[in-house]
């Protein structure tokens, strides 16, 4: 097939020698002009006979090469005995041979010219073997430049090159189109190309366990190739975190949403993705942010990933506003408003206007909301409806909530003729959202998807794309976060200081202060005459608290005295402190009482500094009501998440507290990311628990600070 990318390779990611397949190399695994099959044979049920059908019997136009001395020839084809003997170098060689043989044949095949490989099998054997022979054959393909899919995995397809290069391809027809998938679980790779959804398919990648090719370089090869709108990726571990970041920021940039189902987030599903794969399961909390910050829409079952996913190819594009919706039942209409909530999918409030016009159609009694009931005594006003609510200035997408239950032939004729006036009326993007996904006429589903119209298959899975789709477009249109002012001193100075020892929670304040944050006063003492001097400075009531950096739990270890008033309250907690923790004190000016801010960054092994806020105390150790976010974060963005915490009533003066100002306390927490951001790499950790917040803003008034360890490198 003539092939001409839409981009140059120079517009792709910067390779690292020996580490990343060249876009050559991306082209001639997923688009070859050649194939050879080594190990192909006529023994009907193996692996080498299935691909050789496959890759035969679709519209591949490319030669397809059979590699076996054991035969001279398969079905009527002749059999070459080595790729030495074909009569050219190919692209692409797919192995049906044994494991054992499998690095001496990828080893031939570079040496031959070929410039990409697929391996299928586990390559398991017990004992030390297996990753040493993965490793190995990861620095054959990386040494010669190749690209190569799997290991552990079902292939790919090109629907519009006519390729099946699978030894099981789920069923495919020829729907050529700007969807592609990049799959780690084979089965759920079949499943999601072989489903009835009728995907317009450009590209399916089964990538396995990913020896030599990642997703990074499977998204770079998509973008660069064109014709692709929307990808799903289905994720185990993310192999490569950098290139994986910057490919997803690059999709977002032209334009080509990724939808991303996370597998392995709960413990359990994290040993079963060591077993499947030998993939090291990201903690959940991490990929969410991570797939917030670099707008990736995240999915939790395949259900929606397919419906986001059909949702983002969409060709049309969302103003600002909420989903606008008809429904054909009443029941239903409380579902989705019901289940709107659930999800966090926002529903438009109708205008005045848009209120008298559904008024004027429907019939007595009928509420003119959102989402609008439009079938009363059986007088059917669809179209105008639909209408009404696609004309409203705050609805962004337009849904039409009907079940395409096969054989009601009026209702399934009132709805597509109101769907086909709507689109010729409005540029909005417009959905049909079904309530149960077996009702779903297949026929009258695909007579929408030609109009450019998505067919949502279920109440929560379509509303959480909605959602997720609002918040695509929301997120590529926002300016990148701000970084910080200036401060390269600053940040040398404390990079120093990291890198010198071990820091007390004095230090960690300190540190925070320096990064404009605000601070309870303190200083360490080491004596009780200069814990008494420091308390009359600071003015009554003052706290104690040990300054030794090995407790890291004081109150836990008796090292924390509250509340002290007087000098002779001062002596006496200081001797007893002492007595168990040492005689170092942390002397401290007690802040009036809050709200209990707890602000947290830890140092992921893969993608760096990550940062947790949200309420302290019982919420963080018994509700986990927290938000965790990729620093460095705005005051803006921080005080647009704030509602999201469950204890946020708390922070707005719930029964009788006074009421935190929520922009200081923003501007604190924006503080503390840029601080993450700057030198999250020096740090394994680094707590501010609690900061206390009110109405005055956000003072911190412990810390604790645990710099980078050697061994974590």
């Amino acid at each position: 097939m003539t092939y001409r990318p839409a981009l140059s390779v120079n517009d792709l990611a910067p390779r690292r020698s020996g580490l990343r397949p060249s876009f050559e190399a991306m082209h001639a695994l997923l688009c070859p002009s050649s194939v050879a099959i080594v190990g192909a044979t006529p023994r009907e049920g193996s692996l080498g006979q299935r691909l050789f059908t496959h890759i035969r019997g679709w519209r591949y136009g490319g030669s397809v090469y059979a590699v076996n001395p054991a035969h001279a020839q398969i079905d009527g084809q002749v059999c070459f005995p080595s790729l030495a003997a074909l009569p050219r170098p190919v692209d692409l060689v797919a192995f049906a041979v044994n494991d054992d043989r499998l690095e001496a044949a990828l080893d031939d095949a570079a040496l031959h010219g070929a410039k990409a490989g697929v391996i299928f099998g586990r390559l398991y054997r017990p004992g030390a073997d297996g990753p040493a022979r993965k490793a190995r054959l990861a620095a054959i393909a990386r040494g010669r430049g190749m690209a190569l899919c799997g290991s552990n995995c079902m292939g790919f397809i090109n629907v519009a090159a006519g390729l099946r290069m699978s030894g099981n391809p789920p069923p495919v027809e020829g729907r050529g189109g700007g969807i592609s998938i990049i799959s780690h679980s084979g089965s759920t790779w079949s499943g999601l190309v072989g489903s009835q959804r009728d995907f317009p398919l450009g590209f399916a990648i089964s990538a396995g366990e990913e020896l030599a090719t990642t997703m990074a370089n499977y998204i770079d090869f998509l973008l660069g190739e064109g014709s692709t709108r929307a990808i799903a990726l289905v994720i185990e571990t993310v192999r490569d975190p950098q290139d994986f970041i910057a490919a997803a920021d690059r999709a977002s940039a032209r334009g080509v949403p990724l939808a991303a189902l996370k597998l392995g987030r709960s413990d359990l599903g994290k040993r079963f993705a060591l077993s499947h794969s030998g993939a090291l399961a990201g903690a959940d909390a991490v990929y969410e942010a991570i797939f917030a910050r670099h707008n990736i829409a995240s999915c939790r079952s395949l259900d929606e990933l397919a419906d986001t996913l059909e949702l983002l190819a969409s060709s049309r594009k969302p103003a600002r506003g909420a989903l606008g919706a008809t429904t054909d039942s009443g029941a239903e209409r409380q579902l989705v408003a019901d289940l709107a909530v659930d999800v966090g999918c926002p529903l438009a409030t109708f205008s005045a206007t848009t209120e008298a016009r559904l008024q004027d159609v429907l019939d007595p009694g009928m509420l003119p909301e959102n989402p609008v009931d439009i079938y009363g005594d059986g007088k059917m006003v669809l179209a105008e409806c639909l209408d009404a609510v696609a004309q409203d200035e705050g609805v962004a997408v337009v849904a039409m909530v009907s079940n395409l239950v096969e054989g009601r032939p009026r209702l399934m004729g009132m709805v597509k003729d109101a769907m086909t006036r709507a689109v010729a009326a409005t540029d909005k993007p417009l959905v049909v959202l079904s309530n149960v996904h077996s009702t779903v006429s297949r026929s009258a589903a695909r007579e929408f998807r030609a109009q450019g119209i998505p067919v949502l298959m279920s109440t929560a899975t379509g509303l959480h794309a909605i959602k997720r789709f609002l918040q695509w477009h929301e997120r590529r249109d926002r300016a990148a976060p701000a970084a910080a002012p200036d401060s390269t001193a600053l940040v040398r100075k404390w990079r120093a200081r990291l890198r010198s020892g071990t820091l007390d929670a004095h230090d960690g304040l300190t540190l925070f202060a320096d990064f404009g944050g605000d601070v309870a006063a303190s200083v360490v003492a080491r004596s009780a005459a200069d814990a008494i001097a420091a308390a009359e400075r600071f003015g009554y009531p003052v706290t104690l608290k040990t300054a030794n950096p090995t407790i890291l739990h004081k109150t836990e270890a008796g090292g924390v005295a509250l509340s002290l008033q007087s000098s002779q309250a001062v002596e006496a907690a200081y001797a007893r402190i002492a007595t168990v923790c040492g005689p170092a004190m942390q002397v401290q000016k007690q802040v009036s009482a809050g709200v209990e801010i707890i602000l947290g960054m830890v140092r992921d092994p893969a993608f760096g500094p990550v940062m947790t806020f949200g309420l302290g105390g019982v919420f963080v150790e018994v509700l986990r009501d927290t938000i965790t976010v990729i620093p460095p974060v705005s005051a803006g963005d921080v005080r647009g998440m704030l509602p999201q915490l469950r204890g946020y009533p708390l922070l707005q003066g719930a029964r009788g507290t006074a009421k935190v100002d929520l922009d200081k306390l923003a501007a604190a927490i924006a503080s503390f990311s840029h601080l993450a951001a700057a030198l999250g790499d020096e740090l394994d950790e680094l707590d501010l628990n609690p900061v206390i917040a009110g109405p005055w803003g956000a003072t911190a008034v412990d810390a604790l600070v645990a710099t980078r360890k050697p061994s974590h490198d």
